[in-house]
This record gives structure tokens, C-alpha cells and sequence, in this order.
């Protein structure tokens, strides 16, 4: 009755205020059956939204019916069939846009539950209702037999266009041929409400196929964002592993992402889809990943496959990036070496970190529930559940051999050489074509070794981004902490410490210093030294004293002024923790190579730099001479008798309190030692000392101290 009062006092003119004021706030009385009523009709929606476009409390009248009859359409790349789906589709958007659009503005979430809960089971069934596939009647056979789900259909659309735009890339590489003419769009053609279909071009055409490529992409998206948040951790398992394990998803998400053609947008999409397989479980990524390695190890070409997939550099330190289109983590990391986008660099790194991120499903090795093993049955599971565990163990294992064999090359390849990609569209792998490709890409590596890179057209070089380096560092950073050794041995081998620590200096040339985005790399460095410093490996000291690996840091530090900035504070907190973990080597070699006082005396000495701010430094030498045991004071006197100074007439050596009682202990498990290697009998240890036995007096102890105080000098 209230909405019938509104047509006619619009056309009057009338103030609708009162109207919309009464409304609101029977919307907010979040009554189930109100909003319902409301959600479930169209045009009682559209009447309500019309009502409420006069709500006092906007700053302007609001212009919903505009909006929803214009600018809304229910767009589909695939015709959906099932009328109970596409009214589900319907009452979720109007939920939807009744709590964000119309009331949210004024409202806070509180009172809006109810149709925040109605929204989230809406999101479920409709989420069954893509993955389930309907019943078919065959026609003459009297039965129902099922059909193809909706999600299955748009899989299979998405790899048939994925293919055709792939062969029509080839076609127009080898040939001229002309480029197909979109035809009329059916969405321009098509005139009605937007609570129809509007199907997406179905035309052969390579615009139309891309338009359909991107919308399969964007419905995959929102179906899997919102399983993500809507279903039941259960529900989440059967829905993965119907869309992802039982399909060639990931295979045709793997062929988007080496496209080096593909839009922001769509990039953008692919990995949303892979990040919320990622967070969910982990596993069937690595899975996949084992099993594509699997199919190729049984070829007796497996290492030739491979070996051309490794970074090989040419005479100009180039290498060029070639990724074949089913190999997902490899595709992955193409994306982390070629874009350039910030947000697609982020999401990029997240998934490559719980991808390799071993621990995050945690060690499900706890009892039952939490509760008593009193039957067979638990003692049963419980030993199915350690099988588990064992074989996830080899798996992750087994997946990080992979990786640091075969991947992790091109993760630290844009620090090492120049990065190219060809523009070259490559088809999706098959058992008939995979020799074919394998040796196109072998052809084209090894053309590119013998020129060079910029003279070939078809190839395009990669821009140097300080940010993608940043994010790719943290990525290292992660693995120096989570795989230790794997980690230590790569780079010991490769020497990548010293290759990343160049990037600090201003006054070396690298193609990574920039003005843009520098203090950031410069910062993303220090915190991979850091990490490597935080194991607390006695190899990494050695490597970085052999190869004086701190000279750049102390370079950027002088150049740097101290105070008020992160990478000084950052050079200043890794030498406090050299010195409250006391690293000895690590120590010696800071104190003895980089804490010297300067040669000329227009240059300040590290200590002269920070001493007016900090006393890091000191503290630094302070630690390592009380790690020699002494050190030399001549404001301070010598031992009693000495007057001060030795017999060589240099100030006498001042020894510490910790070194004469370091000397002392040293002397008593001396003499321990010497007690059970004596070779006396049993008789004379129970009868005492012989007569003859020399007895260690206090005058005995003062030589043996003026002793150790001359080979100390």
C-alpha cells in the first residue's frame, strides 16, 4: 500500500521524504520476511529503490532506477539454461545492492544482518547450482541422465578460446593474412531489461574471442572469490576438487599467464583464482606441479626438455625468457619477471610464497578431537592420519626439489643477466606436440645465444623495475628463513649474496639503481642480508668474509647520512645484532677491515660517522677485544711490580676480569684431564699424594699467569 503512494506523488511533485523516511525504517526492522518480500520481486524492488532515491539523509538525491533499468545487465559468456539458477543470480544482486548501494551509505553493518546472511546462503546455492550438473531428459529413451555442469561448460569454452587465439596468433605470424572483422555485438543489439541475458559475442572472430576469453576468466573470479568466503570448509574441499582437480584448470590458467600478450585485467583474474586454490590448500598446486614433471620424466628427452628451460645467457650477460604454456609454476614466475603493475607483483609473490611455504597446513598429528583413544578405531585412524602426514612430507619434499632444481634459476635470473621475452605465441602442450614445442624452443634459445638481442624484431626486453626486484627479494628473504639448507647451498654456489649487495652502491653501475623506487630496493636488500645473517650459519660468515660482502654496505652507509633514515638504521641494527649474538668471525673481520680510522683526514671513519648519533660501532670494538681478551689502555695501570710496562718497555696488557676467568677454568679442566690420565695405581689414590708428589703452591700459580700473559703479547 505504502509503494502505491508513490507514483502519483512523484508526478504531483510532492514532498516523498515522510515516505522514504517510513521505508528505511521497515527495512531496518531486519525482519526475514520483509526482506524477502522485497528481494523477491523485481519490479516491488524496483519500486523500493524508487522510493528511497528521496532518503533525507543523502547529501543528493540518489538515481537507482536509472542505474538498474540502464547501466545493469546480467551479462553471460555461456547461455545459462536452469531458470531456478538465474533467479537465484536476480535475488543476489538485489540483496546485494539493497545493502551496498541504498542503505549502506547511511547505515553501518550492525544493522544491516539480516541481509548480510540472506547474501552469504544466496552465494551458496548458487554456487551448487554451477557445479551441480542438472538432469537431461533423453528423448525417446524415457530417463534423465545428467548433464554438463555450468562451470563445466565454461571451462571447456575458456580452453577452446585459449587455442583458437593462440592459432590465430601463429597464422598471423607465418602469414598476412588479413584480420577478421568483429561482427555486431549482440549486447549493442539486444534491447530489454537488464534482468535478461546478455550473451557475450558468439562470433569467430579474434576481438569476439578475446571478449569471451576475459568474460570466462572474470565469472571463474567471482565464483571463486565468493566460494572463499561463503562456503563451509567442507563445501570448500568438494568444490575445489571438482573444479580444480577433476578439470584442466590450472593447465589453462598456466597458458594465460605465459602469454605475454594477456591484459592486466585478465593477468589480474587468473591469479585470483590461483591464490584462492593457494590459501585453501597448497598442496594441489604443488601436485600439479609433481605431476606435470611426472608426464616428462618418463620421455627419454626429459633433460634435453628441461635443460632448455634453464637461464642461458649469451656473450652479452641476455637471457631470454620462454615459457611453455602448461607449466604453471613456471608461468608464475614469468609474470613475477615481466610485470610491472604493483598490485599483479604482490599477488604474484604471495602465491609463491605459500606455494613454497612447506608449514602451512601445520603438523595434523594431534589426537582425535582432542580426546581419549579408548577404542581400536582411534588408534586405527590415528595411524592413517601419521600415513598421511608421512606422504605429505615426501611430497612437499619432493616439490621443493623440484623447485630448487629447475625454477628457482629464473626467481634470481633479473639479478644476474638482462631479461628478454619473445613475442612468439606458443601452442598448449599435448603428448603429440610436446617434442615439437620443446625443440621450437630450443631452436629460438639457441638462435638468440648466437646474436644479438637487439637485433632480433621478435623479441622485447624487459623493463628494470625496482619494485618487482623488491618483492622478489622478499620472496628469497623467505626462503633463506624457511629452507635453510637448500637455500645455503644455492647461494654459496651461485654467489648471489654479493650479486644482490652490489645494488647498494650508488658509485656501481647496475641496471637495477634507480632513482624511482631505489631507497626500496636498496631497503628490500639490506633485509635478505639480514635474513641471511639471522640463520646463524658459520658458512655464510666465512662466505661473506672471503668475499668482503659488508664493503658495499658500508659504502652505502657512508654516502648515506645517518639519522632519520631506514637504510642506516638498517646497517646499524644488523651490526647490533653481529655484536649481542657475538659472531666472532664476523666481528673480527668488521673491526680489522671496515673500522679502521681513515687514511686521509678529509675522510671520517665509520665510527667519526655514526658516533655523533649512535655508539653501535664502539660497541662494536669493545665486543671484539673483549673476545681477544685485552686490550690496551695506557690510561690505566698494569699489574702490581710492573710500573706499567713490559719487559720490551710497551705498556704492560691489561687483562680483564673475564680473561683471568677464562684462564682459570681453562687451568682447572687442565688439571681434571691430567688426573685421569695420570697412570697411578688405585692404591695411591686411596692412600694420597706420594711424598715426593709436588704440591701447586700460589708462587706456581704466578708464574703460570705471567706465562700466559707473555704468550698472549
Amino acid at each position: 500500500l505504502l509503494l502505491n503512494l508513490s507514483p502519483p506523488a512523484e508526478e504531483r511533485g510532492d514532498d516523498m521524504t515522510e515516505l522514504a523516511v517510513i521505508i528505511k525504517t521497515i527495512l531496518l526492522l531486519n525482519d526475514p520476511e520483509i526482506i524477502e518480500y522485497v528481494t523477491s520481486d523485481a519490479p516491488t524492488f524496483e519500486s523500493v529503490c524508487a522510493v528511497l532515491e528521496y532518503d533525507p539523509e543523502l547529501r543528493e538525491k540518489a538515481n537507482h532506477r536509472d542505474f538498474i533499468c540502464k547501466c545493469a545487465k546480467f551479462r553471460t559468456v555461456v547461455k545459462m539454461e536452469d531458470d531456478a539458477l538465474v533467479s537465484q543470480i536476480h535475488h543476489l544482486f538485489r540483496v546485494t545492492y539493497l545493502r551496498d548501494n541504498v542503505l549502506r551509505p547511511t547505515m553501518d553493518e550492525s544493522s544491516l544482518s539480516t541481509l548480510v546472511s540472506l547474501a552469504q546462503f544466496t552465494q551458496s546455492d548458487i554456487i551448487k547450482g554451477v557445479i551441480i550438473a542438472p538432469k537431461v531428459k533423453v528423448a525417446g529413451a524415457g530417463c534423465e541422465l545428467p548433464g554438463l555442469s555450468y562451470l563445466t561448460r565454461v571451462i571447456r569454452l575458456l580452453s577452446t578460446e585459449i587455442d583458437a587465439i593462440r592459432a590465430v596468433a601463429l597464422d598471423e605470424e607465418g602469414s598476412s593474412a588479413a584480420p577478421f572483422v568483429q561482427n555486431k555485438s549482440t549486447d549493442e543489439e539486444s534491447e530489454g531489461t537488464m534482468w535478461q541475458q546478455y550473451l557475450a559475442p558468439q562470433d569467430s572472430s579474434l576481438s569476439s574471442r578475446c571478449i569471451r576469453r576475459k568474460g570466462c576468466l572474470m565469472f571463474l573470479k567471482e565464483l571463486f572469490c565468493k566460494a572463499r568466503v561463503s562456503l563451509q570448509q567442507q563445501e570448500k574441499e568438494e568444490f575445489i576438487e571438482i573444479s580444480v582437480s577433476n578439470s584442466k584448470l590450472l593447465h589453462l590458467l598456466g597458458a594465460i599467464l605465459s602469454d605475454p600478450n594477456i591484459g592486466v585485467d585478465e593477468q589480474g583474474a587468473a591469479l585470483e583464482i590461483v591464490s584462492v586454490v593457494a590459501m585453501h590448500d597448497p598442496c594441489v598446486i604443488r601436485r600439479h606441479c609433481l605431476q606435470g614433471a611426472g608426464t616428462t620424466v618418463d620421455n627419454n628427452s626429459s633433460n634435453e626438455m628441461f635443460s632448455c628451460l634453464r637461464p642461458d645467457p649469451n656473450d652479452h650477460r641476455e637471457v631470454i625468457f620462454i615459457c611453455p604454456p602448461n607449466d604453471l609454476l613456471l608461468s608464475i614466475l614469468f609474470v613475477m619477471a615481466t610485470a610491472t603493475d604493483a598490485g599483479i607483483l604482490l599477488q604474484t609473490s604471495e602465491i609463491i610464497r605459500i606455494i613454497l611455504d612447506t608449514d602451512i597446513v601445520g603438523d595434523q598429528r594431534t589426537s582425535l578431537n582432542g580426546s581419549f583413544m579408548n577404542e581400536e578405531n582411534d588408534i586405527n585412524a590415528i595411524n592413517s592420519q601419521n600415513n598421511r602426514h608421512d606422504a605429505g612430507s615426501e611430497e612437499q619434499n619432493s616439490f621443493l626439489a623440484l623447485f630448487y632444481d629447475r625454477y628457482i634459476q629464473w626467481l634470481v635470473a633479473p639479478f644476474q643477466y638482462k631479461i628478454f621475452i619473445s613475442k612468439t605465441i606458443l601452442p598448449l602442450l599435448s603428448e603429440s606436440n610436446r617434442d615439437e614445442t620443446f625443440s621450437a624452443i630450443n631452436q629460438i634459445r639457441q638462435e638468440f645465444k648466437h646474436c644479438s638481442a637487439s637485433e632480433e624484431k621478435s623479441l622485447t626486453s624487459v623493463a628494470v623495475c625496482a619494485v618487482r626486484s623488491s618483492f622478489t627479494l622478499e620472496i628469497l628473504s623467505f626462503c633463506v628463513r624457511a629452507h635453510v639448507y637448500r637455500m645455503k647451498f644455492f647461494i654459496l654456489r651461485t654467489r648471489l649474496l654479493g650479486t644482490i649487495l652490489k645494488m647498494l652502491c650508488q658509485k656501481v653501475p647496475h641496471p637495477h639503481q634507480m632513482a624511482v623506487g631505489g631507497k626500496c630496493l636498496k631497503l628490500a636488500s639490506l633485509k635478505f642480508l639480514r635474513s641471511v645473517l639471522s640463520v646463524k650459519d658459520e658458512f655464510y660468515h666465512r662466505h661473506i668474509v672471503q668475499y668482503n660482502l659488508f664493503a658495499p654496505v658500508f659504502e652505502a652507509f657512508r654516502i648515506i647520512p645517518v639519522g632519520r633514515n631506514l637504510i642506516s638504521s638498517a646497517v646499524l641494527e644488523m651490526c647490533d645484532f653481529i655484536r649481542t649474538e657475538n659472531i666472532k668471525s664476523l666481528l673480527e673481520y668488521i673491526v680489522t677491515k671496515h673500522l679502521t680510522k681513515a687514511i686521509s683526514p678529509d675522510e671520517k671513519s665509520l665510527e667519526d660517522i655514526a658516533n655523533p648519533h649512535v655508539d653501535t660501532f664502539a660497541q662494536l670494538r669493545r665486543t671484539h677485544e673483549e673476545n681477544i681478551g685485552m686490550h690496551l689502555d695506557p690510561n690505566e695501570e698494569g699489574p702490581p711490580g710492573s710500573d706499567g710496562a713490559t719487559f720490551t718497555g710497551r705498556p704492560a696488557p691489561v687483562i680483564n676480569k673475564k680473561a683471568l676467568e677464562d684462564q682459570r677454568k681453562y687451568r682447572e679442566a687442565e688439571s681434571e684431564d691430567s688426573y685421569f690420565n695420570d697412570d697411578d695405581d688405585d692404591d695411591d689414590e686411596v692412600m694420597g699424594p706420594l711424598p715426593n708428589a709436588t704440591v701447586p703452591t700460589v708462587m706456581a700459580d704466578t708464574a703460570s699467569l705471567l706465562a700466559d700473559v707473555t704468550s698472549l703479547e
